[in-house]
């Protein structure tokens, strides 16, 4: 009942601000956001490499142990604390060089990697949200995130009132509410988790071992997951951008149901027999290519109602609507099976290096056939990287089922 009230709750004021947003920037603020919120999450991804994930899977039975449970979420603070320092130097010279091509302004280029780099360090509190969910609080894990999710949107209305509302203002407000849930997972994950002073060093061992297979995919993933929007930045006009931007906030519908795995798929997962296995995968697959089916039936044949969220502003992108939906749908199943696998730790060497080289070779194709300072092809691209993505899972699952857990 908690996920049923809490997580829809997060989700509507979410996409409410996020959709009111593109009434009320104009194109080229809204533009300079887009390409802000998809830089900061592939930031966010890289300084995490899995590590926060890894907390649920490598605690397992012993999660309720607060000691237990501690020592990992010990170690993936340690790891992400170092993994900050350098991803955010990089970043510092990479946005730049993404945005050449956009006479933004040096000042608001500035302001909006201010607000990146304050979302990436006020993410790292957010692992303290795993203890809360190990110990099935989730009044405790949805009730700040519902208030920080209402006090942006509230603060985003008084600054689009006040004629004040900005790319900028909007990002830092972004991460002000970030930091705010984080602030409260610490406070609430006090009693259920005891922390070491400092990391230890078989744990330590113990979660890089695990993520190893990982962490290359991980770190692909992060751009792949905006590739879109940053391939729009390179090449294509602030019009352009604007598009491909507001069209991947169609993709956040399925925040929901990516909510759902991460919530209630994972630790279940992780829990359920061996034997039972096979039956539960079969279950919740089979559960969500049905779901993922009719939703992207629904947006080739009923593309209006997301059109009308979008605002008047981009009205013609009809064709473009039913593809991002079908491409959303793709990436659901896929993340769903992802999130079954790590749950079992299946993670695999040869898992990783097929990844990243199917993608290298079908995303070269693409961009060798597409032109990619154009909406459509940009969207077929993201289309055809997701299908790539879900073929590599569905290998996975085969030789999980086989082999079972990597042996570390």
């Amino acid at each position: 009942m908690a996920f049923a009230v809490g997580q829809p709750a997060v989700q509507l004021l979410n996409l409410l601000t996020g959709f009111l947003l593109l009434r009320w920037l104009g194109t080229n603020e809204f533009a300079m956001f887009g390409v802000a919120f998809a830089f900061q999450s592939t930031v966010n991804q890289l300084t995490d490499l899995g590590f926060t994930g890894s907390i649920v899977a490598l605690a397992g039975e012993r999660g309720a142990d607060p000691a237990w449970l501690g020592r990992y979420l010990r170690s993936a603070r340690h790891y992400r604390g170092r993994m900050m320092v350098v991803t955010l130097a990089v970043a510092a010279v990479v946005f730049p060089l993404v945005n050449w091509r956009q006479e933004w302004g040096a000042g608001n280029q500035l302001l909006l990697f201010g607000a990146i780099a304050l979302a990436v360090v006020f993410q790292g509190w957010m692992m303290y949200g795993s203890p809360l969910l190990v110990h099935r609080r989730l009044r405790a894990y949805y009730q700040p995130q519902i208030v920080s999710a209402a006090l942006r949107l509230a603060c985003c209305l008084a600054l689009s009132a006040a004629g004040w509302l900005s790319a900028w203002s909007a990002a830092w407000l972004g991460a002000l509410a970030v930091g705010l849930v984080g602030l409260s997972y610490r406070r609430a994950a006090r009693d259920c988790v005891s922390e070491p002073a400092t990391s230890e060093p078989e744990a330590n061992r113990e979660m890089l071992r695990y993520l190893a297979p990982l962490m290359p995919g991980v770190a692909f993933s992060a751009v792949q997951g905006q590739l879109t929007v940053l391939i729009i930045a390179l090449f294509g006009s602030t019009e352009k951008i604007a598009a491909v931007s507001a069209l991947s906030r169609i993709g956040q519908l399925f925040l929901l149901l990516s909510a759902f795995n991460a919530v209630l798929v994972e630790p279940y997962v992780a829990r359920v027999s061996a034997a039972l296995l096979p039956r539960r995968y079969a279950q919740i697959l089979g559960s969500a290519v049905l779901l993922a089916t009719l939703i992207g039936a629904a947006g080739f044949l009923f593309p209006g109602p997301l059109l009308w969220l979008l605002g008047p502003k981009y009205a013609g992108l009809e064709r473009e609507t039913g593809w991002v939906v079908l491409t959303a749908c793709v990436s659901y199943v896929s993340g769903v099976m992802w999130t079954m696998h790590a749950a079992r730790r299946w993670v695999f060497w040869w898992g990783t290096v097929a990844y990243i080289l199917a993608l290298v070779v079908v995303q070269t194709g693409c961009a060798l056939t597409l032109d990619l300072s154009r909406t459509m092809p940009v969207i077929w691209f993201g289309a055809i990287t997701a299908l790539t993505v879900l073929g590599v899972h569905a290998a996975t699952a085969v030789y999980g089922f086989r082999r079972g857990p990597r042996v570390h």
